[in-house]
């Protein structure tokens, strides 16, 4: 009982992390994008419950971890549905990101790269652009939209975010 007591324990804090400083799990580069820091600390949390609650019963060591596992996948794909639906709705109408700042996530260059914006309405990382190479962890402004990408280009040392973000001033 202990084992799923601290696997929920990490997947709550995961969660609670992820939701009220930003994904997790793209500030240490995992999972490449595949799955939110929101739905897999949702999953281990829901792991750690179902597996204490199943382990309560008369069912065999076995059957409460394959019981908790299947929970644990059944929410960590229901709830990574949801955050990409709502990544993608429109709701309150289109905003711009132009004049958004965030990091590069990945280098970025003509040919493409990744970042992520430092905006509550900016769930996951974006695809994007430059004109020349930005690397790795350096801090940009969004110039242009098309579409899902970005075309950003690289802040410079004394540029601050507020100075520049259309949505505070």
């Amino acid at each position: 009982m202990i084992t799923f007591i601290v696997v929920g324990a990490i997947g709550l804090l995961l969660l609670l992390v992820s939701i009220v400083v930003g994904d997790l799990l793209d500030v240490v580069d995992i999972g490449d994008g595949l799955v939110s820091g929101v739905a897999l600390g949702a999953a281990l949390a829901i792991f750690g419950l179902a597996g204490v609650v199943t382990s309560q019963t008369d069912l065999a060591a076995g059957w409460t971890y394959a019981v908790a596992v299947g929970m644990a996948l059944v929410a960590l794909v229901l709830i990574q549905l949801v955050v990409r639906r709502v990544t993608r709705r429109e709701s309150g109408g289109h905003w711009s990101p132009v004049g958004f700042v965030g990091v590069t996530t990945e280098a970025t260059g003509p040919a493409g790269g990744e970042v992520r914006l430092d905006d509550v309405r900016e769930l996951e990382r974006r695809l994007a652009t430059s004109d020349a190479r930005i690397e790795r962890g350096v801090r940009v402004r969004v110039v242009a939209e098309n579409g899902p990408r970005v075309q950003v280009e690289a802040l410079d040392a004394g540029e601050t975010s507020a100075s520049r973000d259309p949505q505070t001033n």
